[in-house]
C-alpha cells in the first residue's frame, strides 16, 4: 500500500550521512530531488507528494542544509562540485539502478553536473530553474555576489518556529509563498538548540558562500548527457539565462525547454501543481 506521508532515512556519505526524506512505493521507478540553497527537502512537500502517487521519491538535504550532517568550510563549496560528488556518492548508495534526478535552482544545477560525471546513475533529468550562468570574464562580477551578501546578512535564530514564521511571512523571497510552504522550509529548516532557540539548519555564511561560489558556463557539460532533459523555467528573471540554455539546444538537440508564462525563479513553491504536470508530462514514455 502506498503512502503519501513521508519517512525520514539517512545514508552514509564517508563517516557523516545525508538526510533525506522517502515517500515509498518500491515497485515503482525512483525520483531522487535535490533542493535550491538555502532550502531542505521538506520545503517541497507541496511538489513531492502528488509526484509520490505515481514514483517512489526521495528528497535530500545537501550538505550544511536540513538535517545532514555533512561538515561545511570555507572554500568547500567552489564550482559546487562537492555538492555534485556528494549526490554521486547518493544515487551510488541506493543500488536502484539509474533513477530519474530532478531538482531546483543549485539542485538543479547538481544534478546536470552529476549526470554528466556519472551517466550509468541517471535515466533522465528534469531540471527547474537551473542555475545558468554564461562564462565570466577574468573581470567581470559574478552574478550572486549581492544574493551572498544579502544571505550573509540573514537572521539565524529565533525564539520558536511561531516567530521564524512571523518573521518570514509576507517578507523577501517569502512575500509569494503560502503559509504551509514557508512552515515546511521551516519544520526542515530549524534546529533546536537546547536553550529555548531555535537556529536555521543552513547557517548564513554557509549559504552566502554557496552563492558566491555558483559556477558559471555550467551549460557546457550538456554535451556529455546521454539520458533525456527537460529543463523548466520561468519566465520571470530566470536563473537559466537565454544564451545558456540556446547553448544547451546546440549540444543536446533533444533536450525539452518548457517555459512556464508568469513563474519565477521560485516557481516549484508558488506553483507546485503546475510543476509536477510538467514534470510528470516531461516523464511520459521514457
Amino acid at each position: 500500500m502506498r503512502s503519501n506521508d513521508p519517512v525520514r532515512t539517512s545514508v552514509p556519505i564517508g563517516a557523516d550521512t545525508m538526510s533525506c526524506l522517502e515517500w515509498r512505493a518500491p515497485d515503482a521507478e525512483t525520483i531522487v530531488f535535490v533542493h535550491a540553497t538555502g532550502f531542505n527537502a521538506e520545503t517541497y512537500c507541496a511538489l513531492l507528494a502528488p509526484l509520490a502517487l505515481q514514483f517512489h521519491v526521495f528528497a535530500c538535504d545537501l550538505r550544511g542544509h536540513g538535517f545532514s550532517t555533512l561538515p561545511t568550510r570555507p572554500g568547500l563549496a567552489e564550482g559546487w562540485t562537492v555538492f555534485r560528488d556528494d549526490l554521486v556518492v547518493l544515487l551510488a548508495q541506493m543500488n536502484a539502478g539509474p533513477v530519474i534526478v530532478t531538482g531546483h535552482s543549485l539542485g538543479a544545477t547538481v544534478g546536470l553536473m552529476a549526470a554528466a560525471a556519472a551517466p550509468s546513475l541517471v535515466r533522465a533529468l528534469i531540471l527547474v530553474e537551473p542555475v545558468l550562468a554564461p562564462p565570466l570574464n577574468a573581470e567581470d562580477r559574478k552574478p550572486s555576489t549581492g544574493l551572498a551578501l544579502r544571505a550573509a546578512q540573514r537572521r539565524s535564530t529565533f525564539p520558536s518556529r511561531e516567530a521564524a514564521l512571523d518573521s518570514y511571512r509576507g517578507r523577501g523571497i517569502f512575500a509569494s509563498w503560502p503559509d504551509s510552504s514557508i512552515g515546511d522550509y521551516l519544520a526542515g529548516g530549524l534546529i533546536e538548540t537546547g536553550d529555548s532557540t531555535w537556529r536555521l539548519a543552513c547557517a548564513p555564511a554557509w549559504e552566502a558562500e554557496i552563492f558566491h561560489e555558483a559556477p558559471s558556463g555550467i551549460a557546457q557539460v550538456a554535451r556529455d548527457i546521454g539520458c533525456p532533459l527537460t529543463i523548466l523555467h520561468g519566465s520571470i528573471a530566470s536563473t537559466a539565462t537565454a544564451s545558456e540554455l540556446a547553448l544547451i539546444r546546440r549540444l543536446k538537440p533533444d533536450a525539452q525547454v518548457v517555459t512556464l508564462e508568469g513563474g519565477t525563479h521560485f516557481l516549484p513553491i508558488e506553483q507546485p501543481a503546475r510543476v509536477a504536470e510538467q514534470m510528470v508530462t516531461g516523464l511520459t514514455g521514457l
